[in-house]
């Protein structure tokens, strides 16, 4: 018989990570902030890496995206957006910038819309 292991991420951030999604979904009744912090509790090999050429085909003008992931900096970007991931590239963080967006942790896209509503999940 398996036993399951609850707690088995060893960096800490991570952890704080999942555990304030959880808590905002809890606190807000917001599905989406579970359904991230599921994907974040998965192996890490399974979170996307997505380009930044996906947001711009993505997301719309002043949209709001979130990735379970890391966000590369291959493509163009134009579009000004708010992005949220786990990690970003520097070149990526550069480009959603220089386009007049802003690059968020988990934590500030919580508090920027606690319900989650207009964020789209990409990856």
């Amino acid at each position: 018989m398996a036993v399951k292991q609850i707690n088995r991420k060893s960096n800490s951030t991570l952890v704080k990570a999942i555990t304030e999604l959880k808590e905002a979904s809890r606190k807000n009744e917001a599905p989406l902030w579970r359904s991230i912090a599921n994907r974040l509790e998965g192996s890490s090999r399974n979170w996307p890496s997505v380009n930044v050429s996906k947001l711009e085909y993505n997301v719309g003008k002043n949209g709001k995206a979130i990735i379970p992931g890391k966000l590369m900096g291959t493509g163009i970007i134009t579009k000004k957006m708010t992005v949220a991931a786990y990690s970003f590239t520097n070149s990526a963080k550069e480009k959603i910038q220089s386009a007049g967006g802003k690059c968020l942790s988990y934590n500030e896209m919580i508090k920027a819309t606690p319900k989650g509503t207009g964020v789209m999940v990409i990856g």
